[in-house]
């Protein structure tokens, strides 16, 4: 019994410990994805959370990563 109370009061402290991390980062990531293609080609791009930089183009793949910042090349 003891060991659920605890188990229970762990995930509500992670919990809250994780909701404050997200609020205090303003609640979103701030940057760019960036798609390739099988041959590592850039054929696409999506900005997000950075108010009028935002935008895409090209295509999206499974193939991505993502540059933190706002710092969009539209």
């Amino acid at each position: 019994m003891k060991s659920r109370r605890a188990m229970a009061w762990s995930a509500l402290a992670i919990s809250l410990l994780l909701s404050g991390a997200v609020g205090a980062n303003g609640g979103c990531l701030q940057g760019t994805w960036h798609y390739f293609d099988a041959g590592g080609r850039l054929v696409g791009e999506q900005t997000v959370g950075c108010g009028e930089l935002d935008g895409s183009w090209g295509s999206a793949t499974a193939s991505k990563t993502f540059t933190q910042g706002c710092a969009s090349s539209f």
